[in-house]
């Protein structure tokens, strides 16, 4: 299978928990985030793609900067696509954890996959037959609706104010964001050798006093 990677191990024998930005950090889309810790391993949160453009030449520019089959959890804040559209071809590289997210987002998620996969084989298909007739090598999909399926099967719903512990050491709870059904703001609480650390990643925050949505929680 074809795998699409540009790898930075990832940094083992860590004394301290460490957080690498790998996307939406001075830009709007692709959110993707690296946090590592001591005794509980790697944990991703988000895994966007970059939006613009067609997804046949957008799709071959992104690149996964870990080794997938190192990450031990996922955590998704939400199911736009600029924080979930890579998750297939994450599956598709060797990724094979747990995701946690809320279980209206899981809900989401599938609907939102099953389109963009949709979108993208049709495409996909429009471009090989036009590269036929010219005589051009034709494109490989770098994921399958298999893949999706698999992102599916590997959703665990929690639900807000939860804490989950999702690996030794490492707990995660979710906060109503008010950006989309399901959105939420991820609490990672971490005991690192004996002292009590947090994280907070916001994701995507609503505005107070929407109609539709309940103001994004304030954590304390």
């Amino acid at each position: 299978k074809q795998v699409l990677l540009n790898v930075a191990p990832i940094t083992t024998g860590i004394t301290m928990a460490t957080i690498k930005f790998l996307g939406a950090a001075q830009e709007v889309t692709g959110s993707c985030h690296l946090v590592s810790v001591p005794g509980a391993g790697n944990i991703l949160l988000d895994c966007g793609m970059h939006q613009g453009g067609d997804a046949i030449e957008r799709l071959p520019t992104e690149q996964f900067l870990f080794e997938p089959s190192e990450i031990d959890a996922l955590v998704l804040s939400h199911a736009h696509l600029d924080h979930s559209g890579l998750l297939p071809m994450l599956v598709h590289a060797g990724f094979n954890s747990p995701i946690y997210c809320t279980k209206a987002t899981a809900e989401l998620l599938e609907i939102m996959l099953d389109d963009a996969a949709g979108l993208y084989m049709r495409d996909l298909e429009r471009e090989n037959i036009k590269r036929e007739r010219r005589g051009q090598p034709t494109v490989e999909a770098l994921y399958s609706l298999d893949d999706v399926k698999t992102v599916l099967g590997l959703c665990r719903g929690i639900a807000y104010g939860q804490a989950t512990e999702i690996k030794s050491h490492l707990s995660v709870t979710l906060h109503d964001a008010g950006h989309i059904l399901g959105s939420a703001i991820v609490q990672l609480d971490i005991n690192e050798r004996g002292q009590q650390k947090r994280v907070v990643f916001s994701g995507d925050l609503g505005k107070k006093d929407s109609p539709l949505m309940k103001d994004p929680s304030l954590l304390t």
